[in-house]
């Protein structure tokens, strides 16, 4: 007999949430086996079976919430016997296996995004080179035992009176990261303690609310799924913690969506069809070569600059919205863009996204102009230093050698991290972003 433990499918999770059960009591389970659906802060995921036998009990009911390393199921012999390990890898393990639909492609790609998990070991692994550990002094005035903990996390730690000591880092090495401090406020606030002063909540957390005597009866209460409850977060933070400033243009288009279609009619009826927005992609993909400073992260009072360029594309889902990520953009043709492009919004709208699509990403791009948008600017991912907001394409006179010529016009903001980048800088990307998308052939190359 084996337990079934809610394992770890990214850095960043700290529980799941069972969406469904695809295997009922009673149930034979052959190794590879898809046991449950399992909702993450980040999408939802397939939960495989990694022995075979009998499903014996169901130990957390659908659309109940489990913690990491918590059993939700146990599997019995079968008639061939099963070992007695776990049918899933440890639950401190950083990630655990993810099965992605059969039809979409799998590329095996190196993680760079922290608002992500590879991202967050590589900054916890920068303080460390950087940063000796602090030590802490006992009350009799002798040296205690080392802490080993990130500045963010010390940061912390001593704005809500924390001793470190008594939080088990889960960190690479079990260094204490933020997450560690967060979890501890959440606790303060579901079980305060007396011994401990509870801290005023940070602006950045987001608590399901709850009823309030008085509330209007006709007046609903919505709790947030986990991926709704990171996105309020982190787009907090953005705000909060990320200078931005905005840069805007004009670009005409007029002989991109000519290339287009002429692009389009040469596939066929059964070729990959290329949108705007995999053109946009293209172009961004190509600047960020000639400005690598944008293709950027502040960490650490440090500027992190980026040798891949990945970019994540806003797709707008029924729970959210969410950012798959293209890999390696700049140097895949744009018919390659087009067919990762559609595959990643065809898994966010149901629900397939894996870790790896969401990871990694250097640069976004939000495109509304499908929904008649004149402009708008958007709320940088973070850690990347900017996004690019694209608005619809418009007809517009415009003169040429004199005389009013229709046009189409496409509006683009870019929000930028003044950290990293400046005006002057980010002016320059816009303009080569709008050279290639006026050049369009270029971006065949």
């Amino acid at each position: 007999m084996s337990e079934v433990n809610m394992p770890r499918l990214s850095d960043t999770m700290q529980e799941g949430t069972i969406v469904r059960w695809r295997k009922q009591p009673g149930d034979e389970v052959k190794k590879g086996d898809i046991l449950a659906e399992i909702e993450t802060d980040k999408a939802t995921m397939e939960l495989e079976a990694y022995d075979a036998g009998i499903l014996e009990q169901i130990l957390v009911k659908e659309g109940e919430t489990a913690p990491i390393g918590q059993a939700v199921a146990v599997i019995g012999s079968s008639a061939g016997g099963v070992g007695a390990r776990s049918t899933m890898p440890d639950a401190g393990a950083p990630v655990a296996r993810l099965i992605a639909p059969a039809s979409a492609p799998t590329t095996a790609k190196t993680d760079v995004e922290a608002t992500h998990a590879v991202e967050s070991a590589q900054q916890e692994s920068t303080s460390t080179q950087r940063k000796s550990t602090d030590s802490a002094e006992s009350s009799d005035g002798k040296e205690a035992r080392l802490v080993k903990a990130s500045p963010l996390a010390r940061r912390m730690a001593e704005e809500y009176s924390i001793d470190l000591h008594q939080i088990q880092g889960t960190g690479p090495g079990g260094r204490i990261v933020r997450d560690d401090i967060e979890d501890l406020l959440e606790q303060r606030r579901t079980t305060p303690s007396p011994a401990v002063p509870e801290p005023t909540v940070p602006p950045q957390e987001f608590p399901v609310p709850a009823v309030q005597v008085g509330m209007p009866p006709d007046t609903e209460v919505i709790t947030l799924s986990r991926m709704q409850t990171t996105i309020a977060r982190r787009l907090a933070e953005s705000k909060q913690t990320i200078p931005h400033f905005y840069v805007s243009s004009e670009v005409d288009m007029t002989d991109a969506l000519a290339m287009r279609q002429a692009f389009n009619m040469s596939a066929g009826e059964n070729g990959v069809k290329v949108s705007v927005n995999d053109l946009i992609v293209k172009a961004c993909a190509l600047a960020l070569e000639k400005f690598p400073e944008v293709n950027s992260s502040f960490k650490d009072g440090q500027f992190v600059r980026y040798k891949q360029i990945h970019v994540g594309i806003a797709v707008d889902i029924p729970a959210g919205l969410v950012v798959p990520v293209i890999h390696d953009a700049n140097i895949k043709g744009v018919r390659s863009i087009a067919r990762e492009s559609k595959v990643l919004i065809e898994k966010a709208r149901n629900n397939k996204l894996a870790p790896a699509d969401l990871d990694g990403g250097t640069f976004s791009v939000s495109n509304l102009g499908m929904m008649e948008v004149t402009d708008f600017i958007a709320v940088i991912n973070p850690p990347q230093a900017a996004i690019l907001a694209v608005a619809s394409t418009r007809k517009h006179f415009v003169p040429i050698d004199g005389q009013p010529v229709i046009r189409d016009l496409m509006a683009m903001t870019i929000s930028a991290d003044h950290r990293i980048i400046y005006g002057a800088t980010v002016a320059r990307f816009l303009q080569e972003i709008k050279r290639l998308l006026q050049n369009p052939y270029s971006l065949l190359g």
